[in-house]
């Protein structure tokens, strides 16, 4: 049975509309130029199509996955300069609060703990893809708008972690993805297991 239908129409467009809001608010935390907004929704559509990849991702997270991706191809349509990013983070502020309840009230706690990193996730992977190539931090305002986001979830920042180097690698075959985190697992070193 789809998930969807455990859950109210405005309930689930909440869900699927919070994954997109968190990954936008993050663009327009600072300043963001059309081409740092490009190799943001190219971080962000990696890390959809990881997603799908994830065999150990839960069927909540397939689903919105699917939505999540639908929502990403309208906006890459649009000119980067036409998408407009002011006042995005009090609205994926209050969406993550909602959906925090819906989840909780909803899955099972492993179930809406995956949710919630998955979401949280997602806006780690925008603020990582910013950077030139992923190589530096995440910038200090993005770091303090996934902190109080990931409280909003109701999760500790640092469950996540805390630097881009704690991001899985983007050309992993299938990686599986952490219920306890919310990221993809880097698979082990060539010879360990």
């Amino acid at each position: 049975m789809a998930k969807r239908l455990h859950y109210s129409q405005d309930e689930w467009l909440t869900l699927a509309r919070a994954p997109m809001q968190v990954a936008l608010a993050v663009m327009g935390t600072g300043g963001t130029s059309p081409f740092q907004m490009v190799r943001e929704l190219i971080g962000l559509g990696e890390a959809l199509r990881e997603t799908d990849r994830a065999t150990s991702a839960g069927q909540l997270i397939r689903e919105l996955n699917t939505e999540t991706q639908a929502q990403l191809n309208e906006i890459a349509q649009q000119q980067s300069a036409t998408i407009d990013l002011t006042g995005l983070r009090a609205q994926a502020l209050e969406t993550c609060s909602r959906v925090a309840v819906i989840v909780d009230a909803k899955e099972p706690a492993d179930g809406a703990e995956e949710y919630k990193h998955w979401v949280l996730w997602l806006g780690r992977r925008v603020a990582a893809a910013s950077s030139e190539g992923g190589a530096q931090p995440i910038s200090a305002d993005e770091a303090e708008l996934l902190d109080e986001l990931a409280g909003t979830l109701g999760l500790r920042q640092r469950q996540v972690g805390a630097s881009v180097a704690d991001q899985p690698p983007v050309d992993s075959a299938d990686p599986p993805l952490d219920s306890h985190t919310g990221t993809v697992e880097a698979a082990p070193p060539e010879g360990e297991a």
